[in-house]
């Protein structure tokens, strides 16, 4: 009773999913190849569970021919379909009509003596032998499933955005059939006795890979996977609580399964509202801020054109290009210089920020001597360490090796970590020291400066994050400096982080690459 129960459900729900998703656009190919894949997919169900029925021999012959017979068309769609999903592909006439014409001739072949024959019975088990063209027919069911996948994969990795998602549905629903009905139905049986109910298990996990394809086809919650997994979750509690009315012994049983059935009924729904609620409010807040990452973007684009416009005609003045300045009007005019070019520093630092926020920062790996980046760093900023009367050194390794990186990025990373070095230091200096630990290079920053809090070493590296000595000595700075260097050094596999024994007595950054 159970099995026919069970067997009922498997069949209406599959048939449910197929009208579903055909008729949501029945003229397109995608939408009828998927539908037909249903449909010999319930008749191969149907014809495997009547085969091992106890009824009349004859019949059960009939089913298991036709079980075969099923099978071809059933791969063949399956085929068709993952050729053809997400977009339709163009197939020559030729190719057609040879892959038709081969399933056709192995449908018909089935009924025949030439893929099974001398069907018998061994205690109630339906046993048979294989004929002279079963290995053509096993390769072609071979070449549909593997076929059809290999096609999946391969425009999986080459697909984006929605369609590599839509693309990742329908493997997964894939890989639950072959995570279940391979044990169940392949190997276990050759090793030790299975249930029939058990190893029926496998064959309806079809159920599985047609539920997902629907999911990937109509898009319904694609990107929502929380919610999909909830409903199937409370679905497939609901469908085994219905089961259990109708197995119960007795009829008061079957009245507490039913209150139990409803009670559940309640919370799933409930939950199922709770889950879907806090999924549409995720989606609608990174819906924002992707909003206010292109409008930055946009923005900053759109200020790049004209600062660096302000840039060229200020440094042709200063230069007197357009006439000697008064002493006092070019003093401000170095003024307005500067606050331009920490302008077009924070402007860049904001392009840099919406890049990487939307994965589109780009990498230009090479090998690179970090000595010299260093150096050239050092070289760049020690008139600005002289005129604060600090010093600047750098302890540099006999030997290094030298490592894949993006130069530019991990230049700038350096520059911004002795940058902040020497702004934040009032006596003494900055010293930079390179070395190999644990098999990585570790570039050390330490300064004689204002020190960090522990307050402020767990928030050093957000965006837009400052600490006091920040907000103390440096008043225009965005806080954005540090959160791009560690997003360029993670972007490297690498790790930076900051050390201090606290306020007043300096601070120590370090930046781990890895050098394979």
């Amino acid at each position: 009773m159970f099995s026919l129960l069970l067997l009922v459900l498997i069949i209406f729900l599959l048939t449910l999913i197929g009208v579903i998703v055909f008729f949501k656009n029945p003229k397109n190919k995608i939408n009828q190849y998927f539908g037909l894949t249903i449909f010999f997919g319930i008749l191969w169900i149907l014809s495997n569970y009547f085969e091992n029925e106890p009824i009349s021999e004859i019949y059960r012959i009939f089913f298991l021919k036709f079980d075969f017979a099923s099978a071809i068309l059933l791969v063949l769609f399956f085929y068709l379909f993952c050729q053809n999903f997400p977009k339709l592909k163009f197939f020559p006439l030729k190719y057609k009509i040879t892959i038709y014409f081969l399933a056709s001739l192995l449908f018909i072949l089935s009924f025949s003596d030439l893929i099974i024959k001398n069907i018998y019975f061994e205690n109630t088990t339906i046993q048979f032998t294989r004929g002279s063209l079963f290995w053509i027919y096993f390769s072609f069911i071979l070449f549909c499933i593997g076929g059809g996948l290999k096609n999946l994969i391969s425009k999986y990795k080459q697909s984006r955005g929605v369609e590599r998602l839509q693309i990742l549905y329908v493997l997964l629903g894939a890989a639950i059939i072959i995570v279940i009905a391979t044990p169940l139905n392949l190997i276990l049986p050759q090793v030790i006795f299975i249930p029939l109910e058990i190893a029926r298990m496998g064959i309806y996990s079809f159920l599985f890979f047609c539920f997902f394809t629907a999911l990937a086809i109509t898009r319904y919650h694609l990107f929502g996977i929380e919610v999909i997994l909830t409903e199937a979750l409370v679905g497939a509690i609901g469908i085994l609580l219905i089961v259990q009315i109708f197995t119960a012994p007795t009829f008061w049983w079957r009245i507490v399964n039913g209150i139990i059935f409803v009670l559940f009924c309640i919370f799933g729904y409930l939950l199922i509202r709770s889950v879907f609620k806090e999924m549409k409010l995720r989606e609608e807040t990174e819906k924002i801020s992707q909003a206010k990452t292109e409008f930055i973007s946009i923005a900053s684009h759109q200020l790049r054109t004209p600062l660096s416009a302000i840039k060229g005609y200020l440094s042709m003045i200063l230069e007197g290009s357009y006439g000697t300045l008064p002493e006092k009007v070019k003093e401000k005019m170095e003024k307005v210089f500067q606050s331009n070019e920490r302008l077009i520093k924070l402007v860049n630092d904001i392009l840099s920020v919406s890049k990487i926020e939307v994965g589109e920062m780009e990498m230009s790996l090479e090998k690179e001597d970090l000595r010299e980046i260093i150096k050239e760093v050092i070289s760049e900023l020690s008139v600005k360490a002289k005129e604060k009367n600090l010093y600047l050194k750098f302890e540099e390794p006999k030997e290094i090796p030298k490592i894949l990186i993006d130069r530019e990025k991990i230049r700038q990373v350096i520059l911004n970590l002795i940058d902040n070095a020497i702004r934040y230091t009032q006596e003494g200096g900055v010293k930079v020291k390179l070395q190999i630990v644990n098999n990585r290079l570790q570039i050390a920053i330490s300064d004689t400066g204002e020190g960090l809090s522990k307050e402020e070493k767990e928030k050093l590296f957000e965006r837009f994050s400052r600490g006091t000595a920040g907000a103390k000595f440096w008043v225009e700075g965005a806080g954005l400096g540090l959160y791009i260097a560690k997003k360029f050094v993670e972007m490297h596999k690498g790790k930076i982080w900051a050390e201090s024994e606290g306020k007043g007595k300096g601070s120590t950054f370090f930046v781990e690459l890895p050098i394979k």
